[in-house]
């Protein structure tokens, strides 16, 4: 019992290390992207920790890793577009008013 717990507190900090690897890369793009995978790797780590042991819910967890591999590649090629057209990959250009 007390290695579930140990689990869930190991759990908790990753999604808070997560949100605070967001919060601080808050100004680049692909800074807040890294963090959005990172956040997706520890849901995925926390699906197949808590849910392991059954077969159904690993074969959904690969399929919800997948998902987020290709929302991913989606993001950085938008990324590589606006790193084109702006020459920067902070948020600052985007609120100056250039168009792209």
């Amino acid at each position: 019992m007390d290695s579930v717990y140990l689990q869930g507190f190991v759990c908790g900090g990753m999604v808070v290390l997560a949100i605070v690897s967001i919060v601080v890369q808050r100004r680049s793009l692909l800074g807040v992207l890294l963090g959005l995978e990172i956040l997706g790797l520890v849901l995925f780590y926390l699906f197949v920790c808590f849910w392991g042991g059954m077969q159904k819910p690993v074969s959904l967890g690969l399929v919800f890793y997948c998902f987020e591999v290709c929302v991913m590649s989606v993001f950085l090629a938008l990324l590589v577009g606006l790193v084109k057209c702006t020459g920067s990959d902070y948020v600052m250009v985007l609120s100056c008013g250039n168009s792209f």
